[in-house]
């Protein structure tokens, strides 16, 4: 089928395929869903370890070895 503007309304699209794993719904959900995982990742990118470390006035090794469970251990 050729997606001609005048013929739009006969060819099938999304959820109309047979083959449609997907419903609108769901799309709607996944991109809400990848909008929220983006505005996640760009509140996340101010928690390196080096800006954490630049934060407490520690070098990033420190943060790193924290992390890791290797300083500080004790504290749980």
């Amino acid at each position: 089928m050729i997606d001609d503007p005048l013929n739009r309304t006969k060819v099938k699209r999304g959820m109309d395929l047979p083959q449609a794993k997907l419903t609108n719904d769901d799309v709607l959900m996944i991109r809400e869903l990848v909008g929220y995982r983006d505005e996640l990742k760009k509140k996340a990118a101010d928690l390196t370890n080096k800006k954490l470390a630049e934060k407490f006035g520690v070098h990033n090794r420190t943060i790193d070895r924290i992390t890791a469970g290797g300083a500080w251990s004790h504290v749980q």
